[in-house]
């Protein structure tokens, strides 16, 4: 063992599970890891925060360096969800084995393989950084960062073949693959959610023809309203306006200081309250472009206190400042109908600062 001691041999570890997974893997039976695989597991949680919140902050146009204090909270999280995570999986994993009466599988080892798997998360940082050196290296970042999850699975793969048999390695893999897509499902969607921003082609724009009308601006936005439509605007904390019809209303919310949001979060946050009481529920999402910015659609309804209502959501969160359309049907006569207005106003949509 070279000077230095744990941590040389900490070092020498890491490496040996990133360069030689092959050889990593056979030593797991026969060496004790301990701390260390906790060690690594919220390294890895934490490198891997740390590149999601870089690629959501520069998707905005902001230089991760603003924000340190943010990205490091939002790492220790993840990192400490991680590695719940990798110890359940491994604590089922390690009961299996003793339902089957085989006791060479130690929670320790078991731990050991799963978290050790994850030493290629450590490289993560490096798309955010790619694209931080130049936005035209996004498709290069996104590689990168597609080769770091198949390495990490072809490692934990050889892990778990190297102490299961191979119907529970593939069980445990399935598993574990399983519970980090469920456990991370926030994280997976803000990094669709930047890759959307870095690459608005991959949205289809909202196909509807905008709607005609008077047009009205305020200081974050402007929009076009049809006849009928007046402004109602209350003062209301979070409301940037209203504006009513005989059959409808719109809301216009806003939110300031959202850097790390993405649309999807800004947009369950509001639905979620509006949502609450409805019987029957039902609810339908897409994910759209208005005038360049990519936009939340979300369409939902249900009964409430014998009425039927009706909700067509337009949100988005193009910088520091969420922004969302809540258009609101109480008994429509014609659902669709209400949809597809709801759908042409939101076309003249401008988000103007």
């Amino acid at each position: 063992m070279e000077s230095g001691g744990e941590l040389a041999w900490f070092r020498a570890e890491v490496v040996r599970s990133l360069v030689h997974p092959r050889d990593f893997a056979r030593s797991l039976a026969r060496e004790h890891f301990g701390l260390a695989g906790v060690l690594v597991t919220l390294l890895a949680g934490f490198a891997l925060s740390v590149a999601i919140d870089g690629l959501v902050l520069e998707s905005k146009g902001f230089s991760p360096l603003e924000f340190v204090s943010q990205v490091a909270v939002d790492a220790v999280f993840l990192a400490v969800r991680l590695a719940v995570t990798v110890a359940i999986v491994a604590a089922v994993a390690h009961y299996a084995m003793r339902l089957l009466r085989r006791d060479a599988l130690s929670l320790d080892q078991a731990f050991t393989a799963f978290s050790f798997a994850l030493t290629p998360l450590l490289l993560a940082p490096i798309a955010p950084l790619l694209v931080a050196l130049t936005p035209e290296l996004f498709a290069i970042a996104g590689a990168i960062a597609l080769v770091t999850l198949v390495r990490a699975a072809i490692g934990l793969a050889l892990n778990l073949r190297a102490l299961l048999p191979l119907s529970l390695a593939t069980a445990m893999l399935v598993l574990m693959l399983a519970t980090s897509a469920l456990v991370m499902q926030d994280q997976l969607s803000r990094v669709r959610f930047s890759a959307y921003a870095m690459a608005p082609s991959l949205v289809a724009d909202l196909s509807v023809t905008p709607m005609a009308g008077n047009g009205t601006e305020t200081a974050d936005f402007a929009i076009t309203l049809p006849s009928g439509w007046t402004n109602a605007t209350t003062g209301i904390r979070g409301e940037a306006a209203r504006y009513v019809s005989d059959v409808a209303d719109l809301r216009v919310l806003r939110v300031r200081g959202v850097p790390l949001a993405t649309a999807d979060s800004y947009a369950e946050s509001i639905s979620g309250l509006e949502k609450r009481g409805l019987d029957s529920g039902w609810s339908e999402r897409s994910i759209v472009r208005i005038n360049g910015i990519i936009v939340v659609d979300d369409r939902y309804g249900g009964n409430l206190e014998g009425r039927r209502v009706v909700y067509r959501q337009f949100t988005a969160v193009p910088a520091a400042q969420g922004l969302a359309l809540v258009f609101h049907f109480v008994d429509p006569p014609d659902r669709d109908g209400a949809l597809a207005q709801a759908a042409s106003i939101a076309a003249t949509w401008k988000i103007t600062r």
